[in-house]
């Protein structure tokens, strides 16, 4: 098993032979590395070292606020490429509920794995957040195949709800933020 170390400065961890002569995250010279016991299972630790939840939540958010642009962009679009868009939208508002099922199925793995339960306050309130993130992803696939899109009523209903998924996602990527700030658990 090969020797973990840790940056005082940043808190980094690496194996000790991936060190060149600085610390790769925050550049202090190599001599700011300490031996480091991990506090998790080397099988829980690959499988964290992975992460397939911080990269898999990373779709439903670019299609959430890509989607609030473009529905935007549609209101000043010409006539020429307004038909271009509208199936744009509805290409990425259908797909948009299956990258966020995606995105919460990792991260009840992702959350057993660190915290050993789902259960803790932030991860409830995640776990809400993305409930209703994926109930909105559902509202903006049914707009956006309405046929209506260019409709008063249908455009600006869904450009709030478009908003209001970049939002939600946005409260779900700072909870996330401060969770991965958080120390694993032995």
């Amino acid at each position: 098993m090969a020797n973990i170390v840790r940056c005082k400065a940043c808190g980094f961890v690496t194996d000790q032979g991936k060190i060149k002569d600085i610390c790769p995250a925050c550049g202090v010279p190599a001599k700011m590395f300490e031996a480091y016991t991990p506090l998790i299972s080397l099988k829980r630790r690959r499988i964290l070292e992975l992460h397939t939840h911080p990269v898999l939540v990373h779709f439903p958010l670019a299609f959430a606020f890509t989607l609030f642009l473009l529905s935007v962009a549609l209101q000043f679009a010409s006539a020429k490429i307004q038909g271009d868009l509208i199936s744009t939208i509805q290409v990425l508002s259908c797909l948009l509920p299956f990258f966020a099922v995606g995105a919460m199925a990792t991260g009840f793995m992702d959350g057993k794995l660190r915290f050993r339960k789902v259960t803790t306050p932030m991860l409830k309130k995640k776990i809400i957040l993305g409930l209703v993130f994926f109930i909105i992803a559902i509202v903006m696939a049914v707009l956006a195949l309405s046929g209506q899109l260019l409709t008063s009523p249908t455009h600006i209903v869904y450009f709030i709800v478009a908003v209001t998924a970049s939002l939600y996602g946005s409260l779900l990527g700072i909870i996330g933020g401060k969770l991965l700030d958080a120390k694993l658990p032995g």
